[in-house]
């Protein structure tokens, strides 16, 4: 079995690309402005219910907007 790794668009290239303001998503998806610079920046995790607000308003997949961490072993 092979697996392909797919690129994955993160919130700062959309972003970057749609020329979306962080106060116009912040407003979209209801939440601070501040709380979206940070998670653009990558200083911030979005709880689950605004990475899927986030995703249904830009595309950009929640797996981008929530890092997984792996735990030390």
């Amino acid at each position: 079995m092979t697996f392909t790794l797919v690129s994955m668009k993160t919130l700062a290239e959309h972003m970057s690309e749609t020329k979306t303001r962080d106060q116009a998503l912040a407003d979209m998806v209801k939440c601070d402005r501040s709380m979206i610079t940070k998670i653009r920046l990558g200083q911030a995790t979005p709880s689950l219910p605004l990475a899927v607000r986030i995703s249904q308003q830009t595309g950009v997949p929640i797996e981008s907007l929530i890092p997984i961490r792996e735990s030390a072993q």
